[in-house]
C-alpha cells in the first residue's frame, strides 16, 4: 500500500492539525497517511533546529531498516523545518544508495546553496518537487535574520543552480485568496496576507498540482536584497544592460555597481550585487525556455507527481 508521511515544522510538531490533515487525505486518496511527530516545539530556534537534524538521522535510519518494497512505496512531505528534515534523510539515503518513491518539499527552511542538494536527487525515484513561495514573508524576512544563516531560505528563492531529479514550483500569490483558513488571524486580509508561510497555502497548492488545476507555472526569480517589485523608466542612462534575452534584461548601475532584473514589462523583479543576480538572471532564462518548450510541446501531463 502507498503511504506518506508528513514531517511537520517548527512549532507544529507534535500533534497533527485537522484541517492539514484532511486535505493531506483528499491530496492522496486510498493513501495512509502518518503524521511524524518531533520535538519541534521549543520557541528557541536553535534548539528546534538541532532538533530537527537529530530527527533526521532518525527517520533515515528507519526508513533504511525497511524492505525495498516498503520503500518503494513510500512518499515524504515536508514543511519548513520538515522539508528540511527530508533533505537531510535523502541525502543520507542517497549515501547508501537506497530510494524512496518520492519526496514533497513545502517550503524548505535552510539555505539554498546546502551542500546537500547535490546529493538527494539519488535518494528518490521519482523527481523530487519543490513547491517554492518567493512572497513567503517568515522565509524571506524572519528566517535570513533569525536563522542565522544568512541567506534567504531555499523556500522562498528555490537554487540558482539546476539540480539532478529535483522539479520547483511557484506558489501562487492568490493561493492566500482562494484557500479558507479557520484561526481568527486569518480573517483578517492583511495579516492572513503576512502569515502566507502556513502549510495549508502550501498543501492546497499540492492538491492543484495533483489534480492538475494549476495555472501555467509562474515564472520564480531569485532575491537577493528584499525587493520592492516596481515599474521602472528603464532609459539605461544610469543602468548598462549586461544580458538581455527573451525581453528580460539584466542591468548593472554605472556608479554603484549593484544589479537589477527587469521582467518583459519593465518591472525591477530582483536586486544585488553581479554574481548572484547572473545566477538569478541564468534561472529566470531557463523557465522561460522550458514554458517555450511546454508551450510548442504536445499537450500531455507534465507533472512529475505520483498517482
Amino acid at each position: 500500500m502507498e503511504q506518506v508521511w508528513y514531517i511537520p515544522g517548527w512549532l507544529r510538531s507534535q500533534k497533527p492539525i485537522k484541517s492539514i490533515m484532511r486535505v493531506a487525505q483528499q491530496t492522496f486518496p486510498q493513501t495512509q497517511i502518518c503524521f511524524k511527530a518531533w520535538d519541534g516545539e521549543s520557541y528557541v530556534w536553535s534548539l528546534a533546529l538541532s532538533n530537527a537534524e537529530k530527527e533526521a538521522w532518525r527517520i533515515a535510519f528507519e526508513i533504511a531498516v525497511m524492505p525495498e518494497t516498503q520503500r518503494r512505496h513510500l512518499t515524504l512531505i515536508g514543511h519548513s523545518l520538515g522539508a528540511r528534515m527530508i533533505i537531510r534523510v535523502l541525502a543520507l539515503l542517497a549515501e547508501q544508495h537506497l530510494q524512496i518513491r518520492q519526496a514533497i518539499l513545502m517550503g524548505a527552511a535552510l539555505p539554498a546553496d546546502d551542500p546537500d542538494f547535490a546529493k538527494i536527487g539519488k535518494g528518490s525515484e521519482l523527481p523530487i518537487l519543490a513547491i517554492c513561495n518567493p512572497k513567503d514573508v517568515v522565509l524571506r524576512y524572519i528566517y535570513a535574520e533569525a536563522g542565522g544563516e544568512r541567506d534567504v531560505a531555499f523556500g522562498a528563492n528555490g537554487s540558482l543552480h539546476p539540480h539532478d531529479n529535483l522539479v520547483e514550483y511557484v506558489l501562487p500569490a492568490t493561493i492566500t485568496r482562494e484557500v479558507e483558513v479557520s484561526a481568527l488571524w486569518a480573517k483578517i486580509a492583511f495579516v492572513k496576507l503576512l502569515a502566507n508561510h502556513h502549510e495549508l497555502f502550501y498543501f492546497n497548492y499540492l492538491k492543484q498540482l495533483r489534480n492538475h488545476e494549476t495555472p501555467p507555472h509562474e515564472i520564480m526569480v531569485p532575491q537577493s536584497f528584499p525587493t520592492l517589485q516596481q515599474r521602472v523608466l528603464d532609459r539605461e542612462v544610469w543602468w548598462r544592460v549586461l544580458i538581455e534575452d527573451a525581453e528580460w534584461k539584466l542591468e548593472k548601475h554605472i556608479l554603484t555597481g549593484h544589479c537589477r532584473i527587469l521582467n518583459p514589462q519593465k518591472v525591477r523583479t530582483a536586486w544585488g550585487w553581479e554574481r548572484k543576480m547572473r545566477l538569478a538572471f541564468d534561472k529566470v532564462i531557463r523557465q522561460v525556455r522550458l514554458q517555450e518548450t511546454q508551450q510548442a510541446g504536445p499537450k500531455e501531463d507534465p507533472s512529475p507527481l505520483s498517482s
